[in-house]
This record gives structure tokens, sequence and C-alpha cells, in this order.
């Protein structure tokens, strides 16, 4: 039997957490936004393990729960919508979330490309200093790209893992 793993995706409202989520479940990305109240999930098979998809609400009143919400995650996902305001406040929840989760990798979506204006994955890296992918959430023939993002950076989670382990033996 396989292992299961918690994949969360955090950031502010309206990035595109949910519609990510629901790209890689399989489903067709929803146009309009509905706000994620507290929590929201969805899962999919790697090999013989299932990843159990976290997707936390952004809103102020959920806030003060993200900690609880993040126990037990192997890989966060911080997603902004790449506008230079959100990049800037992903940047505060970047630096919290290496302070508060040590040991979790933490990447960065760069949601939203398809949008003139919105910074490139490339500039939101820059300013994240965080691995940093972009993507279009909406865009249904994303998901393979998505997918494959996913498996990438959980093969160096389990990579860094284990060198954590080893060094502590």
């Amino acid at each position: 039997m396989g292992v299961s793993v918690k994949v969360s995706f955090l950031g502010y409202p309206s990035v595109g957490k949910s519609t990510l989520i629901k790209l890689l479940s399989g489903q067709v990305p929803p146009l309009d936004y509905k706000p994620t109240i507290g929590l929201d999930f969805g899962s999919l098979q790697f090999g013989e393990h299932e990843v159990k998809l976290w997707d936390i609400g952004g809103q102020s009143a959920f806030q003060p729960f993200w900690n609880q919400y993040l126990n037990g995650s192997y890989l966060v996902f911080v997603v902004t919508d790449s506008t230079p305001q959100n990049v800037l406040q992903t940047k505060q929840l970047v630096e919290w979330l290496n302070r508060e989760h040590k040991g979790v990798r933490v990447i960065a979506l760069a949601n939203k490309q398809d949008i003139d204006g919105h910074f490139s994955a490339e500039r939101v890296e820059n300013v994240l200093h965080v691995p940093t992918y972009g993507i279009t959430a909406i865009e249904p023939r994303e998901r393979d790209k998505l997918y494959y993002i996913l498996v990438k950076e959980l093969l160096k989670a389990t990579e860094e893992g284990e060198e954590k382990n080893g060094s502590n033996e």
C-alpha cells in the first residue's frame, strides 16, 4: 500500500488556488470566482501514492488558522496572481512560511500569466527567492505542465528530506 502525501496551496484571495487544484484533479477549471470557505480538497494518484491537495482559504478570517492547516504538509505551493501588489504580499507570506514551517519545501506558482501587465515567472522568482513556475490555471492544456511541476517538486522534497534525515544520524 502507498503512502499519502499532503500538498498545500496557499495564497491570498482570488489568486487561483482552487482553480489549480481542479485543474490537477482533471476537472474543467471554473471561470467564475467562488471564495474557498476555510478548506477544500482534491487528490490524485502518483504511482502507489495518494497526493492529497489542500486548498487553504486566503481570506483574512482564515489566516489565523494557516499554521494548523499547513501542519503535515510535505510541499507548499504559494500561489500569486502575478500582479506587482500581490507578488509583494506573497513575499511576506514566503518569509512567514520559511520562519514558521522550516523544512517544508516552498514553491511559487505565478498564475494568470495570460494577462498583460502581470509579472513573468522569472520576475516573481527574483522577488520571492523560491523556485517559481508560470502557469495559467484556467487553461486545461496546462494540466500536464502542472502535474509535471508537482511530481518534480515532490521528488526534490523527498531528496531534501532524506538528506536532512541522513545528516541527523
